[in-house]
């Protein structure tokens, strides 16, 4: 006989959680739940304790909470790679669920899934694949058919979106990259490539993209 797939679920709310562990008592000959945790850090001390195949995580934590879902992947990824990962959430915004896949997650799911589909999905992430719900199918597909910025145009944004000229932003990142100096020309050429790409038509645009570029990394 196959042995369980071991568990550790990741969620701050003790309600929520408990009924989540509960709702998989009915799979017993598929799941068992090695280990619980509220956040972050205390899911990576589980992890290395009870070396679990699958976590099970919310994407975000108790308010104040500094870290949330994603930074636990980006943490899983780098410490324990052989983890799979499965992001369960209430909140399926595009933006998040590409930071979460780039993060690394191997499965997203509503917490308003079925019992089977969550089950389905944790039993195909342990053998190795993914459950992407198509909203991320779309959202990876509409990235890929986009213009892509360079490196440097993506470090001139956050200049642009603080309100620096040209020649102030290739005085700073002249000052940040001594070894990679630009002057206030090719800024400009850099301003003129991002308009082109994302079909910007004036300064306001640039500005308007520039800050909301900003606040997506944040994510």
């Amino acid at each position: 006989m196959t042995a369980p797939i071991k568990l550790l679920v990741v969620e701050d709310h003790p309600v929520t959680r408990h009924g989540f562990i509960s709702m998989l008592k009915a799979f017993d000959d598929q799941f068992s739940v090695v280990a619980e945790a509220v956040n972050g850090e205390e899911a990576l001390l589980k992890v290395a304790s009870s070396r679990p195949d699958v976590v099970v995580t919310d994407l975000h934590f108790a308010p104040g909470d500094p870290s949330d879902g994603i930074d636990l992947i980006k943490a899983l990824r780098a410490q324990h790679p052989q983890v799979r990962v499965v992001m369960i959430t209430a909140e399926l915004d595009e933006q998040y669920l590409l930071h979460a896949h780039d993060a690394g997650a191997n499965a997203f799911l509503s917490k308003h899934a079925s019992a089977s589909e969550i089950a389905k999905a944790i039993d195909a992430v342990a053998s190795g694949f993914t459950h992407f719900p198509l909203r991320l199918r779309e959202a990876l597909e509409k990235r890929e058919r986009e213009p892509r910025l360079t490196d440097r145009e993506g470090q001139v944004i956050p200049f642009i979106a603080a309100g620096l000229t040209a020649k102030q932003i290739a005085r700073e990142l002249s000052r940040t990259q001594p070894e990679n100096p630009i002057a206030d020309r090719t800024v400009e050429i850099h301003k003129s490539n991002i308009k082109r790409k994302m079909g910007l038509t004036s300064a306001n645009a640039l500005m308007s993209f520039s800050i909301a570029y900003c606040k997506n990394m944040r994510k």
